[in-house]
């Protein structure tokens, strides 16, 4: 056991002995997150080398930092196992260059659970907002129907005496029309608050409760039938790459 130990440490040295360049001339920040081979989980503790001689670690989401020079190269060294070498110029985005690892590694992020959870609250809200005004979701805005009259009557059929009435009540239609669109549009807005909120956008990124948070929720709002296509992680990899961007330009 001691020798394997050791065989290990000398596998390691050999490594960062082997790494050549001078920290200092480390000009490039290259960043990005580690998968796994599902491409959903994120990897802790991957250890990311630079031929420069800079060395870094993934956080509790995946994601590292670390400052390369442009004629560097880096690798990925994880459960005693390196990856290829990547050459810092053949990366074309250094601020998200993310990588998968041969390897499987269980989700781990509660948050995920909450928003499931949250979910489904959020679909019985709207069941029972539907419920609540069904009769607004279901009128018609006029013409005419046929009903079925009464058999002790002797007539086959009559005419709905309501869809009678509306057919002439055009600014009552109007008004039922407009107070359905605004509750669709109320729906659509709580399903957006679910899933693209504070608690969120602060989990994922370095952004804290006050006006800079409020601004960025306000700027990157995303569309409602965009956010229905997107799924979790990339609707994370949306919240994280604007944050980015919102920031550098303060």
């Amino acid at each position: 056991m001691i020798e394997k130990s050791i065989y290990k440490l000398i596998i390691l040295c050999g490594l960062l002995i082997g790494i050549s360049g001078n920290p200092a001339s480390a000009q490039i920040q290259l960043s990005g997150r580690v998968f796994d081979s599902t491409n959903r989980n994120l990897v802790e503790g991957v250890q990311i080398l630079c031929t420069c001689g800079t060395m870094s670690f993934t956080d509790t989401l995946g994601r590292y930092n670390i400052f390369v020079g442009e004629n560097d190269s880096v690798f990925f060294f994880f459960r005693n196992k390196p990856t290829q070498r990547f050459p810092v110029a053949a990366i074309k985005n250094p601020e998200s260059f993310d990588i998968s690892l041969l390897i499987y590694v269980p989700g781990k992020y509660q948050y995920l659970e909450e928003v499931i959870v949250y979910g489904k609250n959020r679909r019985l809200d709207s069941i029972e907002n539907r419920l609540q005004y069904e009769k607004i979701f279901q009128f018609s805005g006029g013409g005419l129907k046929i009903s079925p009259a009464p058999v002790e009557s002797g007539i086959g059929a009559g005419l709905d005496l309501e869809s009678l009435i509306n057919l002439f009540r055009f600014r009552y239609n109007r008004s039922q029309n407009n107070f359905r669109e605004r509750l669709i549009r109320e729906e659509q807005d709580r399903y957006i608050d679910y899933r693209f909120n504070s608690g969120i956008v602060k989990k994922l990124t370095s952004l804290k409760d006050g006006p800079l948070l409020d601004s960025f929720l306000i700027r990157y709002r995303p569309d409602y039938l965009l956010l229905t296509q997107a799924l979790d992680i990339e609707l994370y990899q949306y919240i994280q790459a604007a944050a980015k961007e919102f920031l550098k330009e303060r």
